[in-house]
């Protein structure tokens, strides 16, 4: 049986430091429906990038040799496991609204989360879906009860905010995606 994988760039090289390691796995998994038993398979991978580090030490040396180098790359960046995020998100059909709330919580953070980083707040990947512009802030801490004692101060502060009851909002803890 064969398998093409089309376009596999797009999961290795999203911006979402998680997209490599979901990509890798649907690789392996997709991979093993090529053969079975005594039947072997055949699995053609499309990329522009056959060169990229992790791809080819997927297909190489398998998905614990990627596991343990996506790993260390995440701890040289200092992303979960080995750091603890939060990440707000808030949309609004008024476009200056929602940033002046990101930027009203930014600052509100930057008051409340000594020792915490504070990436943003920048407009999402996909800026306006549904007519609704999407603004996300994401913070991130080595000390996961540092960081829940700071975010629960700075939910009280949202909470009673008049402005962010004309939009809507959400604040994530360990966000599985965080674009």
């Amino acid at each position: 049986m064969l398998v093409g994988i089309l376009n596999a760039d797009h999961g290795l090289l999203n911006p979402d430091f998680r997209a490599p390691e979901r990509t890798a796995q649907l690789l392996v998994q997709v991979s093993g429906r090529a053969g079975r038993a005594e039947k072997p398979g055949r699995v053609l991978i499309q990329t522009r990038h056959p060169d990229n580090p992790l791809l080819r030490t997927l297909i190489r040396k398998g998905y614990e040799a990627f596991a343990r180098e996506e790993l260390e790359l995440r701890r040289q960046a200092g992303f979960p496991p080995f750091s603890h995020q939060v990440l707000i998100r808030a949309e609004s059909m008024d476009a200056s609204r929602v940033e002046d709330f990101m930027q009203a919580t930014r600052a509100q953070a930057q008051r409340e989360m000594q020792g915490i980083e504070i990436h943003g707040p920048l407009p999402a990947l996909l800026e306006r879906k549904a007519g609704h512009y999407r603004w996300h802030l994401l913070l991130q801490s080595r000390d996961r009860a540092r960081l829940h004692h700071a975010t629960d101060r700075l939910l009280a502060w949202l909470l009673a905010q008049k402005a962010g009851r004309k939009l809507r909002w959400s604040l994530d803890t360990d966000p599985q995606e965080v674009l």
